[in-house]
């Protein structure tokens, strides 16, 4: 029998966001990023569970809480931009994003171990991909890439590309109230590639779309494997950051990197930046706004991620997206709204 799945973004990583789905219960995998760092809707490994409740009364810690979480995401990529513009290449940048919040949770993935119980070898494989090799290809397609391409691919196309694996993998069906927002997000994608091919897209180049939509595909394969895994978001972030840490580590010692020349208060803002607000203080805020508010009501404010990236990025870089490059992140953002189920009416 064919279960019906829906996808909807819960943050831009790295972040890290993060997205939700799953038929009647959502799921809150963390995305970068990030996800709930505190509770998960089915039985947790260390055999706690999320209170089902949604609270219905406007709980303002819960809506400040998962307001800070979407922000810290949204303003990752400014952040990463500035990085690659200091001279960070992509494995330092996934050192800081990885690596600190990793230190953070060592003493969880001590206790779970790197390879948890129950959880196939392939389901880990498949988390990893929104680990390392999602920060190298989104800082490769930056390189050239504008903050509006990039937050009108990777947060907006990742449902369509989770909906698409969920159906290869395990024959999902997608849910018909999905439907038509993942068509958004298709011609929204569309229209960026269209841009760039009659050559209005600025520096974007289609090296940079393909970096990029192969990012979201790795987002999209932790959404996919996350979902079966049993574990809660803040498990498998601390599995997913402490292999990516494990394997960039060596790399670094190998080719080099550029973090020890940096003057010390560049170095402190990017370690700030990357780890310690994006790949934690975001993920726990988001968990707690999960516990206080429910899956569904924290996950409506992911649609404000693509607007508020490329918002930052006009008032704190000086981009300046063309009118077609906003018409794409409007569709986009709606297509992601559509998803999430932010524009449906609340029970």
């Amino acid at each position: 029998m064919e279960q019906s799945t829906n996808f909807s973004i819960i943050a831009c990583p790295a972040r890290p966001p993060v997205f939700a789905g799953g038929g009647e219960q959502g799921f809150d995998p963390l995305p970068g990023q990030g996800a709930s760092a505190l509770a998960s809707p089915r039985p947790m490994a260390d055999g706690g569970r999320m209170d089902a409740s949604v609270r219905q009364g406007r709980d303002w810690t819960g809506l400040g809480l998962a307001l800070v979480a979407v922000t810290i995401w949204a303003a990752w990529l400014p952040a990463t931009r500035i990085a690659i513009e200091d001279g960070l290449t992509g494995t330092d940048i996934a050192l800081l994003r990885y690596g600190v919040p990793a230190t953070m949770l060592a003493p969880l993935c001590w206790r779970i171990g790197l390879l948890p119980r129950g959880v196939p070898l392939s389901s880990v494989a498949m988390m990893f991909c929104w680990g390392a090799p999602f920060v190298l290809f989104v800082t490769a397609g930056m390189d050239r890439a504008s903050i509006a391409h990039t937050a009108a691919l990777v947060p907006c196309t990742m449902p369509v590309l989770a909906a698409a694996g969920a159906w290869l993998l395990h024959g999902e069906r997608i849910a018909p109230e999905r439907r038509a927002g993942i068509a958004l997000i298709a011609v929204a994608a569309a229209l960026v590639l269209a841009l760039v091919l009659s050559g209005r897209g600025g520096e974007t180049d289609l090296p940079s779309l393909g970096f990029l939509l192969l990012a979201s595909a790795g987002w999209a394969a932790y959404t996919v494997a996350y979902r079966r895994s049993g574990l809660s978001a803040v498990q498998a972030a601390a599995v997913v950051f402490a292999w990516s840490t494990l394997l960039l580590v060596p790399v670094i010692l190998a080719t080099g990197s550029a973090l020890p020349g940096l003057p010390p208060a560049t170095l402190a803002f990017h370690i700030a930046a990357q780890g310690i607000l994006s790949g934690f203080v975001a993920t726990i805020a988001y968990g707690l706004a999960i516990t206080r508010l429910g899956t569904a009501r924290a996950a409506s404010f992911s649609v404000l991620v693509p607007v508020l990236a490329t918002a930052m990025a006009v008032v704190w870089l000086g981009e300046r997206p063309s009118v077609l490059d906003a018409v794409a992140l409007g569709i986009g953002t709606l297509g992601v709204a559509m998803v999430n189920g932010a524009l449906s009416p609340r029970r």
